[in-house]
């Protein structure tokens, strides 16, 4: 562990242990009901505020320039599959109609 750096608040914090927690925040969003509650989870095991945590999230994701679950992308695509869906469903239920009952 190098020197702690004393102009930062948690100057005992290295890059490796950010990047655990990061990998940690990430590891947690599929088990949790956002970013937001994965990072508090995280930040009480390392004793750190949350937003210290959730900052360190998005400059990591910002690094590697991805996509992370729950984001913009998945929420447009999965609404047009809802559409495209909800059409096929009205279709068929015309399709019905026009056939009536049987005598």
């Amino acid at each position: 562990m190098s020197a702690p750096d004393s102009t930062r608040r948690y100057g005992w914090i290295d890059a490796e242990i950010r990047e655990l927690a990061v990998s940690a925040v990430r590891e947690l969003l599929p088990h949790t009901v956002s970013v937001w509650a994965a990072c508090c989870e995280v930040s009480k095991q390392l004793s750190v505020h949350p937003n210290t945590v959730r900052n360190w999230y998005r400059g990591a994701v910002d690094e590697q320039d991805t996509q992370q679950p729950g984001t913009n992308l998945e929420l447009t695509a999965a609404r047009e599959q809802m559409r495209a869906l909800q059409r096929l469903n009205a279709n068929l239920v015309e399709a019905l109609k026009d056939r009536g009952t049987p005598p």
